[in-house]
């Protein structure tokens, strides 16, 4: 079964000017990247659908650690193209100073996008992780949706990375999450019977006009229509690596137990929708810095207990693959460092340049025969 426990990571970063203002350059520094780096690893980078926002594409791994190991180097890659190009870029959630409107990315379904949801999109510069995580088939896949939904509220408080907007703290953890709840359908996803009850809400949303075509939702979790995974892309980009590996850890944790679960004759819960959505906004406010929501139990607790619910729901899985540990160690520094959103604030104590200049990647490689356990 080992084989099967294949995740990839998807991270969409924000390019900036020293104060923080988003720069539509995505063109110049994936030009720098193609020109300097192998076709192999420069396809790896791809424009989002804003100018300001470039995304990486990791490979399929089952290691932990290999997963680390690639995530850092590119994120070390596109530090290096952006400092030649006179820009950063942030793993941040969303931009921390306002910026001038948005240019839209040159490419046909991104422009049917932003005339489908104009304003809402030309504003929207937010930047998110995507985990995949393998699956048997599509049946498995909605059944295994159906298992995530009420664990989906506490990974957005885990990965809250997104503090500031125009300038300003927000006052939530995960603005990100305050802006995409803008958007039809966004949240958690429904239950779904079947996958063909799954593509039937999809088509119904679309015949409606709130989609642009079949590949297209805004729930933070569903199956993917491109690879054989579950897509979980309910938290913002990753302040650091090992918090990007944090959130793989945890989804592939949560999708192979929910499999358990399904091969023991177990479906996901019925959630109330309206406690769900309490759960999600209460993740996105307060991060784990306050309450949680339960929205199995429909009541609140620290957020810490929900993490602890959390770990103790995968124990055995995160056992059976030797993640226990890694798990431990990752979450421990959470809790002792605080949420990327706690440590942007941190940073800007300052001011904004601080920010940047405190999360910006950096082109510096690190040794190779650096340990899995000294990456951040």
């Amino acid at each position: 079964m080992e084989d099967r426990r294949t995740v990839g990571f998807e991270e969409e970063f924000l390019l900036v000017d020293a104060n923080g203002v988003p720069a539509p350059k995505a063109d110049l520094v994936l030009d720098w990247l193609r020109a300097n780096l192998d076709p192999d690893e420069s396809e790896r980078f791809k424009p989002e659908l804003q100018k300001v926002q470039i995304e990486s594409v990791s490979g399929v791994h089952t290691s932990m650690k290999a997963l680390h190991a690639e995530l850092s180097t590119a994120r070390q890659r596109l530090g290096a193209a952006a400092d030649r190009c006179e820009l950063a870029v942030l793993p941040v959630g969303t931009a921390p100073a306002c910026g001038a409107a948005a240019d839209v990315t040159t490419h046909s379904r991104y422009e049917r996008i932003h005339h489908r949801y104009g304003e809402m999109t030309r504003s929207y510069t937010a930047c998110g992780a995507h985990v995949h995580v393998g699956i048997d088939d599509a049946e498995q896949a909605v059944a295994v949706v159906n298992h995530l939904r009420p664990w989906l509220p506490i990974l957005v408080a885990i990965g809250a990375n997104s503090p500031f907007h125009h300038g300003r703290d927000s006052g939530y953890s995960s603005w990100r999450i305050a802006e995409q709840a803008r958007f039809p359908g966004a949240g958690l996803p429904p239950f779904s019977r079947s996958a063909a009850d799954y593509r039937e809400r999809i088509a119904v949303l679309r015949e409606c006009g709130v989609l642009i075509d079949d590949h297209m939702s805004f729930w933070m979790a569903r199956p993917s229509d491109a690879f054989p995974t579950v897509e979980v892309r309910a938290v913002d980009t990753a302040a650091t690596v090992d918090d990007a590996v944090l959130q793989a850890l945890l989804t592939r944790g949560l999708v192979h137990t929910a499999i358990r679960k399904l091969d023991a004759g177990i479906e996901g819960p019925a959630l109330d929708d309206q406690v769900a959505a309490a759960a999600v906004w209460t993740a996105a406010r307060y991060g784990l810095d306050g309450p949680a929501i339960d929205p199995i139990g429909q009541i609140q607790v620290p957020a810490v207990r929900m993490v602890e619910k959390l770990t103790a729901w995968i124990a055995d899985e995160l056992e059976e693959v030797g993640d226990t540990a890694e798990a431990t160690r990752l979450l421990t520094a959470v809790h002792q460092h605080g949420t990327g959103a706690a440590r942007q604030r941190i940073a800007a104590v300052s001011g904004l340049p601080g920010l940047v200049e405190s999360f910006r990647l950096t082109g510096e490689f690190a040794p190779a025969g650096m340990s899995f356990e000294e990456g951040g």
